[in-house]
């Protein structure tokens, strides 16, 4: 469950959401579980060769977000992406999950993407992607994508966003912390860091250690 989406989700529309697993009774039923109520948004599963429209889920306006949900790799995410763009009209699809796949897929396709993290989230294989599988934007929660989010600037040693540091030493990820209310900014000085590494070997082992628990 991607944190405050019930808080959020009513902003974002027309709104598709993905699954790989499910029927669409089933999406439906599972959104009403967790107190979801996003009118005008469409539902898309890997065993439809379309979407099909449930009870409760109606067409919407053209707008530019589709949302995907945390499901297990494996399944192919291309025909439901593209299908998901169809159906809600997004002239400027943003795909949203917390799984690396769900959003490589979508960088496959040319289509933007935000990774959520959460505490379930596989940092280490995040700060490692290969550059072909990267999310175009990273986050903590729903609500970043409603806030200005300051770019990670990068001085001729290190990586600086809303006081978070991170730098590499001698093959070393080093992350030195900023306050806690912008634990995201923690998150995008250690991709910058990590994503411009030049070398064969990085060791991130104790920066994911530290960031890990200042998350908890």
């Amino acid at each position: 469950m991607i944190p405050f989406t019930a808080e959020t989700v009513g902003r974002l529309y027309p709104l598709a959401f993905v699954s790989a697993t499910q029927t669409p009774t089933g999406v439906a039923a599972l959104l009403a579980s967790l107190n979801l109520h996003a009118h005008g948004a469409h539902v898309v599963t890997q065993s439809q060769a379309s979407s099909r429209l449930v009870c409760g889920l109606v067409p919407a306006q053209r707008d530019e977000s589709v949302l995907g949900p945390s499901i297990p790799d494996g399944p192919s995410y291309h025909p439901l992406l593209r299908e998901a763009i169809r159906v809600t009209g997004a002239w400027y699809p943003l795909a949203i999950s917390q799984s690396l796949a769900f959003v490589a897929a979508a960088r496959q396709i040319h289509v933007p993407s935000v990774l959520v993290l959460n505490e379930s989230a596989d940092l280490r294989s995040l700060l490692l992607i290969p550059q072909d599988e990267r999310p175009t934007f990273v986050a903590t929660d729903l609500r970043d994508l409603f806030r200005h989010q300051p770019i990670a600037d990068c001085d001729a040693h290190y990586w600086e966003c809303e006081g978070w540091i991170a730098t590499v030493t001698h093959g070393r990820l080093r992350l030195y912390p900023g306050p806690p209310s912008t634990l995201g900014a923690g998150a995008r000085v250690m991709c910058a860091a990590a994503w411009n590494f030049r070398g064969a070997d990085l060791d991130i082992d104790s920066a994911v250690e530290l960031f890990t628990s200042l998350a908890a």
